[in-house]
């Protein structure tokens, strides 16, 4: 047997100072998508995510709430897990940036770098995001607003200590131009190398006074400076991966925090002595009425009330196929529901019923019938076609496209029971019939695997419905034979069912 492929996908950590919101699911949902369509090769699969939990904002978060930081990150922090709970999140680690091993790492990594000759002390003028938790550059603030959060940012003169960013620079932007690590999408990368100007390769401070922060790691041989929590929380790719699993494989993020995984993260990782990352997938926003969704601006959308009311297949649905994996996105309770009703009930759902209904009428008709090579070289060309292009969407991080792909065949389907009319064909032909519910099983089949790493459990329900409940595999083509057999509740019941039924 064959070694297994490593391949390590990571999140960014989530910042702990308010519950997650929808925007936050969808990254979570993308990564899963990349770690359970690797599994499904059998690749050996590592998925790293978890919670950012030191800053300044935790500070006052905790502060607001009247409790210590500690208690207020472990009260969120816990939110956050639940999340993944809910939506079906298959991560192997979930990390958080206030265990005892990960502040260790930090320290260590610390004294590397200062080791090194990578860390210094100067004095830092500019203007200061809490929001962003960040230094910002001319180009992210207008009139000292921060171009994000839309808040004044804080005038800051202070001592702290410094990177050698300008001693890697060169060799980041070498990297990215020559795509040694990837940028997806392909404009982001453009976007990314245009920050490398005379200001972007600077060096850039990597503490502050403790007075000013209050909550993080004390910089070793120097408490009275706290390590820039976006060192710590960037650090939490080493520190929560085992021995021996980097470089990451792809990092999957938001595009406001591009900069710094694509510069300061390398520029660490150089200075380290490690493997720098192989790809960085980066998404947009989920917009509200043509507004970034944010925590800091009080617009979010909480998903744990979307899946108490729509279910979790659907909200993985909804922000994996309607939000474009690579760009922003608006999110519509309306078109929600209209996604729900015409792909899940009217489309997926409704084929399933069907034809499991008119098998269960007609059972001799399709006696004998097998799948399980429709990904194979000898299958029928429009598997082969769309299998490639469905590929090539998850390489791509165009996962919205790859659900398009799935969604062909269940179009198709459904437009071939109506044309060839199975219910009065089974009376008239049986080998006709058999014909077409040959092709259907075929069609269910693919969908049932291609569609498991963005629906697993719907996934299991359509090989289910075929008398298939094997372990998937993209790479099992052995035969199979099709037992049809009727959910006993619809996939995606009538949404007046659905909301009646969570009350």
């Amino acid at each position: 047997m064959a070694e297994q492929k490593k391949f390590y996908v990571a999140t960014s950590i989530a910042y702990v100072n308010a519950p997650p919101h929808i925007g936050y699911a969808m990254e979570l949902a993308q990564a899963d998508v990349l770690a359970r369509y690797h599994r499904l090769r059998g690749d050996d699969v590592f998925f790293l995510t978890g919670t950012d939990e030191h800053g300044k904002k935790i500070a006052e978060a905790a502060a607001k709430a009247g409790m210590e930081p500690q208690a207020y990150a472990d009260k969120m922090s816990a939110r956050f897990v639940a999340l993944c709970e809910k939506l079906n999140i298959s991560y192997t680690r979930f990390i958080r940036t206030t265990d005892k091993r990960h502040v260790s790492v930090v320290e260590r990594i610390w004294k590397h770098m200062e080791e090194n000759g990578d860390i210094y002390k100067a004095m830092y003028e500019g203007r200061y995001c809490t929001g962003c938790e960040a230094f910002l550059r001319e180009a992210e603030m207008e009139d000292g607003v921060c171009r994000i959060h839309k808040k004044e940012t804080q005038a800051v003169h202070e001592e702290n200590h410094f990177f050698k960013f300008s001693k890697y620079a060169a060799r980041v932007e070498r990297a990215i131009r020559e795509d040694e690590i990837l940028i997806l999408p392909e404009f982001r990368k453009k976007e990314i190398l245009n920050l490398f100007s005379d200001e972007g390769i600077k060096d850039f401070s990597v503490s502050r006074p403790k007075e000013s922060v209050g909550w993080g790691i004390p910089v070793p041989g120097d408490d009275s400076q706290i390590i820039y929590v976006w060192i710590d929380a960037l650090m939490n790719y080493i520190s929560g991966a085992p021995q021996g699993r980097l470089p990451a494989d792809v990092h999957v993020i938001g595009k406001d925090i591009m900069r710094f995984h694509t510069m300061m993260l390398p520029a660490f990782l150089l200075s380290l002595g490690y493997p720098l990352s192989r790809s960085i997938a980066i998404h947009g926003f989920i917009l509200a009425e043509g507004q970034k969704m944010s925590k800091s601006l009080g617009n979010v959308i909480d998903p744990m009330e979307l899946i108490a009311q729509y279910g979790k297949e659907a909200v993985r649905y909804y922000v994996l196929r309607e939000i474009p994996s690579d760009d922003d996105g608006d999110f519509s309770a309306a078109r929600f529901e209209e996604r729900y009703t015409a792909d899940l009930q009217n489309g997926l759902g409704n084929l399933v019923s069907r034809v499991t209904a008119l098998a269960e009428k007609y059972p001799h008709v399709y006696e004998g019938i097998t799948v399980g090579d429709v990904f194979s070289d000898t299958a029928r060309g429009e598997f082969q076609t769309t299998y490639s292009a469905y590929n090539d969407c998850i390489r791509r991080f165009q996962l919205h496209r790859a659900l398009e792909h799935v969604w062909h065949f269940v179009d198709d389907s459904n437009a071939l029971v109506n044309e060839a009319k199975l219910w009065e064909l089974a009376e008239k032909d049986a080998e006709k019939a058999k014909a077409v519910f040959r092709t259907l099983a075929e069609n269910m089949y693919a969908v049932g695997v291609l569609l498991a790493p963005f629906l697993p459990n719907t996934a299991e329900r359509v090989l289910h419905a075929l008398g298939i409940d094997d372990a998937l595999s993209f790479t099992d083509a052995s035969k199979k034979v099709v037992r049809f057999q009727k959910p006993a509740q619809p996939l995606f019941p009538r949404l007046e069912q659905n909301l009646e039924s969570r009350k």
